[in-house]
């Protein structure tokens, strides 16, 4: 499944988005929307996750447009690890209450921390409240990838995103590793990770890959027959 993430667009382009996608990520620290604005976006939306990343300016205004998303019907509210006890505890509760999913998120802009340390982070993760885990880190290497998507053996709901160019695979691999979602842009220049890539692209490369097995199967079963 992939998550069009949604970011630095006005409100009628967010809008037609949200109606036209089937999947969407709303970022909210990055879209200047009242509350009434937030509820009408997230309500037409078939499948979406809230997040609003810490921007240190108005952390009401940020508890606020989270609590209006879980209530408009957002399908996930995404919260970061290392976000204050008693955000993290007040959504979590909104959540549950309105029968949401909770995403708990670990992201290093920097480098990829070792399997060991990874793993630690996971379990941080879960114990924090998460029914999904998400990790992204910035990828700068084979041995960060190969430590990334060891992830999916530690939980049955993850996703595991190795940001940059080299981390692109994890996005790719996604599809096939069990990942609960993987995420792309809308179109090239939108991009809200470094790395990412568009809807259309990722699904482009993800059907090279898929079809020639697809196929392989295909003619498998034909001679059994």
């Amino acid at each position: 499944m992939i998550c069009v993430s949604l970011s630095n667009i006005g409100f009628k382009e967010c809008l037609a988005l949200a109606e036209d996608e089937s999947f969407v990520e709303f970022r909210f620290d990055l879209l200047d929307f009242t509350p009434e604005q937030v509820q009408q976006v997230v309500s037409v939306s078939q499948h979406s996750i809230a997040t609003y990343r810490p921007d240190g300016k108005d952390p009401d205004r940020r508890m606020q447009t989270m609590v209006t998303a879980l209530k408009a019907g957002a399908s996930y509210v995404d919260i970061e690890l290392e976000s204050e006890s008693y955000y993290r505890k007040e959504l979590i509760k909104t959540a549950r209450t309105h029968g949401r999913d909770v995403i708990i998120s670990y992201h290093n802009f920097d480098h990829t921390p070792d399997a060991l340390r990874l793993k630690k982070i996971v379990a941080a993760c879960k114990k924090s409240g998460a029914d999904v885990v998400k990790i992204a880190c910035q990828v700068k290497g084979e041995e960060d990838v190969r430590a990334l998507l060891g992830l999916y053996t530690e939980s049955d709901r993850m996703v595991v995103i190795g940001m940059g160019k080299q981390g692109l695979i994890t996005r790719i691999a996604a599809q096939f590793v069990g990942a609960e979602f993987t995420f792309a842009s809308p179109g090239r220049g939108k991009e809200t990770a470094p790395g990412q890539i568009s809807r259309q692209e990722l699904v482009n490369l993800i059907d090279q890959i898929q079809f020639p097995f697809v196929r392989e199967q295909y003619n498998k079963t034909q001679k059994d027959e």
